[in-house]
């Protein structure tokens, strides 16, 4: 998990460190503002188009290849930026960029190719900590390479180029790193061959039940805060007369209570209240904070709707893509990620055209309330699907405060051994290791005691033997389950991470067979 994480926050620190320099690029190129905003948009653009493919592809070829790949071209797309001295150049660099950012929904198939059930939603909030993150140190890190580049020479556009070439630089490290340790997460025989185009995936997932609304949900929070993104500079200049410093220091401060909702917040309150509850809050904080921006009439007004709106959109982020994803088959998680998260880059791309148009059109508080507006349709949506929605996020908590073991299937099971995470297995006389290849059963085989019967005074013992450490992972297996089930219960009173194989041995088998 850290490795993706590491992996993730690198790519989005490289694309927060655009968003100063872009600006004063195009327009030392020549740029109108709506020029500008439109070199904003092509990423999105591609994003939206694209981010279907690369899922699509990840679920045939696996996610280490597309991940590396798309690095390279990360990397190739911040050279061309820092070469050109021309808008058809720099819209060319920014579609390449877009094309190959796209692939951040392989990130999001590969956090869920690695999390059981219960922690997905957790795992996606790592994603949500990441852009945080590069939300709150990109940007400083951009202008601050600027400055540096123009300390070191005074030539035209030198400085945004320096910046740009540190980017890439950044982008090809990250490579290095990933390809020297992010591994595989899934195995050959989960992955799917489908060929359907990215409208069709679009119409199947979003006609889909529970699916689909919530891929609206989605749609709808990305809108509705890409409009606040657009308006939020023009309202602070026009109503308390902020400049870049301070805007600077408003964007990096939406960062920090993002990085702190996501990494601490919501990790913490999931396993208590569940996907559905966090997502219902999350909406519902959105909707307040959007709608109270457009009637602050002064700073420390004005952050506190900044600061629920922080907060709900943390909310509502690993909530709807957990949800999402525990709603969908395991072979189609990249390419439901993908449509997903296409249809963010689709409300990326209208939002901030719609924030200008009632900007200038209406008031300096309506893209506000009609982002607000958005979010409590999101709300009711959510609503009249409540009691439908996931969440199983809550019931790990419920299993850890009640002393109860959780349960796999063979997918989990499958994941533990061919992806070589350490475990300890307690079983009787079964044959667990002819359901793998030679590699992978010998590492079965390593992590594996026998017991001639599974008691709880033998079961101990093996422990003890083991020396197992109280937050190690340990499976207990018997032929129906039932056994394995209250051993399980037992043990999670003395160890942390305890498992049983819901249905035993005989149903590891049928779901093999049926792999």
């Amino acid at each position: 998990m850290g490795v993706i994480f590491f992996t993730v926050f690198l790519y989005l620190v490289g694309f927060g460190v655009v968003i100063p320099i872009l600006p004063i690029l195009a327009r030392n190129l020549g740029a109108s503002s709506l020029e500008v905003g439109l070199l904003m948009s092509v990423y999105s653009l591609m994003q939206f188009v694209f981010a279907p493919f690369w899922g699509r592809l990840s679920d045939r070829k696996g996610r280490r290849p597309i991940l590396l790949l798309c690095l390279v071209g990360e990397t190739l797309s911040y050279i061309a930026f820092g070469f050109a001295r021309n808008l058809e150049g720099l819209f060319l660099a920014r579609l390449f960029a877009g094309f190959f950012g796209a692939s951040i929904s392989t990130a999001s198939a590969y956090i869920s190719d690695i999390t059981p059930q219960n922690e997905r939603s957790k795992g996606m909030a790592l994603i949500g900590v990441a852009f945080g993150l590069g939300f709150l140190f990109g940007p400083v890190l951009g202008g601050g390479l600027a400055i540096w580049g123009a300390y070191i020479s005074p030539a035209p556009h030198f400085d945004t180029s320096f910046a740009a070439f540190c980017v890439a630089g950044l982008c090809l490290a990250n490579f290095a790193f990933a390809f020297r340790f992010l591994k595989e997460s899934l195995p050959e025989h989960h992955r799917s061959e489908g060929k359907q185009g990215r409208f069709t995936l679009l119409f199947r997932y979003v006609k889909k039940d529970l699916v689909g609304p919530l891929i609206g949900v989605f749609f709808l929070s990305s809108l509705a805060m890409s409009m606040m993104e657009a308006s939020l500079v023009l309202f602070v200049g026009d109503r308390f007369d902020w400049g870049v410093k301070e805007v600077s220091f408003g964007f990096a401060y939406l960062g920090l209570i993002i990085v702190i909702s996501q990494g601490l917040i919501v990790r913490r309150i999931l396993p208590i209240v569940g996907e559905k509850k966090v997502l219902w809050s999350g909406l519902l904080l959105l909707a307040v904070g959007m709608s109270g921006i457009a009637i602050s009439d002064s700073i420390p007004v004005l952050a506190v709707f900044l600061t629920l709106l922080a907060v709900g959109n943390s909310f509502i982020n690993p909530s709807t893509l957990g949800s999402i994803s525990l709603l969908t088959d395991i072979k189609e998680q990249g390419v439901v990620m993908g449509t997903t998260q296409g249809t963010a880059s689709l409300g990326r791309i209208l939002g901030p055209a719609l924030g200008g148009f009632f900007y200038q059109q209406f008031s300096q508080g309506s893209p506000f309330v009609t982002g607000g507006a958005f979010a409590c349709l999101g709300l009711a949506t959510v609503s009249s699907l409540f009691k439908r929605l996931p969440e199983s996020a809550k019931g790990a908590r419920k299993s850890k405060s009640e002393h109860v073991a959780l349960p796999i299937g063979f997918f989990q099971f499958d994941n533990l051994v061919r992806n070589r995470i350490p475990f300890v297995l307690i079983r009787t006389e079964l044959d667990v290791e002819t359901m793998f290849p030679a590699t992978e059963r010998a590492y079965l085989q390593t992590h594996t005691s026998v017991v001639s019967e599974l008691d709880w005074k033998q079961v101990t013992a093996h422990l003890t033997e083991r020396k197992v450490n109280k937050e190690d992972p340990v499976l207990i297996l018997c032929q129906d389950g039932k056994k394995s089930q209250a051993i399980a219960d037992r043990l999670s009173a003395q160890y942390m991470n305890v498992y049983y194989v819901l249905g035993g041995f005989q149903s590891l088998k049928d779901e093999s067979a049926a792999e």
